[in-house]
């Protein structure tokens, strides 16, 4: 899936596996997805591999989408265990949205520049939103939450 961003800035999210497909029985490493990341951005262009999120944490992403789209209270930002990606609600009118998406860690560029932030600035509507969700439940549908008890 892409998001897409303001000044024809994209990134391409997409899950690529779980970092370890062989272990189902720890409610942690069952879950650990590899997500690869291609970057063009004002601040750069970039690929990433990382396992950088939990299945559990796509599935919080598809909920604050949601309830963005939908004009329902989210948190101000959405961020995870690992601290690779971030969404950052800069602006909440009901018809256009306005999310940072912050890059850190090993979701920046492999030479990079501490001093720099990296992110992608997007606008979307509810309807750009919905898709969205429907992108991202589509990623998610390969790879659901193993070893929960």
């Amino acid at each position: 899936m892409i998001f897409k961003g303001i000044n024809q800035q994209t990134v391409e999210f997409k899950i690529l596996n779980y970092q370890f497909p062989e272990v189902q029985n720890c409610v942690y490493d069952s879950n650990w997805l590899q997500i690869y990341l291609q970057v063009k951005s004002d601040c750069g262009e970039w690929e990433s591999t990382d396992p950088s999120l939990l299945v559990s944490e796509v599935k919080a992403c598809i909920s604050w989408f949601t309830h963005l789209a939908n004009n329902q209270t989210v948190s101000h930002s959405l961020s995870f265990l690992e601290p690779n990606l971030e969404f950052i609600l800069l602006k909440n009118e009901s018809e256009l949205k306005t999310v940072r998406i912050v890059f850190s860690l090993e979701s920046r560029p492999k030479d990079t520049d501490n001093t720099k932030s990296y992110v992608v600035d997007c606008e979307w509507t509810p309807a750009e939103l919905h898709t969205i969700v429907s992108q991202l439940q589509l990623e998610l549908a390969n790879f659901p939450e193993r070893a929960l008890n």
